[in-house]
């Protein structure tokens, strides 16, 4: 026996026969021929070895190794109609479940407003956030854990090749300083200025940080000159 001795179509004729009482009304009720319907049954008592009916009776009666496979190939279709539904559901974003993952910094700012906004277009998708470190959140998706996330920064190298990324947005890091303070009447700080500042910075470890940190690199600024007093997570 094959591993799959039968096909829906076998499982639907069987069905009708066994619904219409006979093998003319089933092919009637499935717009085929006779002929048609009756040689799939023999096929598939062929493949499965067994007979399917008793056909000494006016009316098509199902012998018991037909009534277990109808049973279980009722279920069978059942069950493909539920997948084909859940499939256009999915297109249409009419349910199921959508998880997202996200850094700290656009889980906090950014993503609850985004969430609502796609809540009110598509009030039957249920939203689950998911918000760790950069890291954390884009191996989540290499390991399908999520099904999509929107970080800041760079993703690991490693996943490089194992994951699609596509630039959403810009944003723009600045120096902030008190109103009353000197550099403020400036039009530009000159980098040795930097050196001459106290500053209040996010954790080394954070993604935004390690922007900070690589900007600052490219701009020939010396980062351990850099006088941090406090750091934030």
């Amino acid at each position: 026996m094959s591993d799959l001795p039968f096909t829906l179509d076998q499982l639907r004729i069987l069905k009708a026969i066994a619904q219409e009482g006979s093998f003319k009304r089933a092919a009637d009720s499935l717009y085929v021929s006779q002929p048609a319907v009756s040689l799939q049954v023999q096929n598939l008592e062929r493949q499965l070895d067994v007979p399917l009916f008793d056909r000494g009776g006016r009316r098509a009666q199902l012998t018991e190794a037909g009534h277990l496979l109808l049973n279980y190939g009722e279920k069978i279709l059942s069950l493909c109609q539920e997948t084909c539904r859940a499939i256009e559901d999915l297109q249409n974003l009419q349910g199921g479940t959508l998880i997202v993952g996200a850094s700290q910094t656009t889980g906090t700012y950014l993503l609850p407003r985004m969430i609502g906004m796609f809540r009110q277009k598509y009030p039957d998708v249920a939203v689950q956030l998911h918000v760790h470190s950069t890291r954390r959140t884009a191996w989540s998706v290499a390991n399908g854990q999520v099904d999509l996330a929107i970080i800041g920064g760079e993703i690991p190298g490693e996943l490089s090749e194992s994951l699609e990324v596509i630039p959403y947005a810009e944003d723009e890091l600045a120096l902030i300083l008190p109103v009353f303070h000197p550099f403020t009447k400036l039009e530009k700080i000159q980098k040795d200025d930097l050196y001459k500042l106290q500053f209040i910075a996010l954790d080394s470890q954070s993604t935004i940080r390690k922007v900070i940190d690589q900007v600052l690199v490219r701009c020939e600024i010396d980062t351990r000159r850099l006088k941090v007093e406090m750091e934030l997570n």
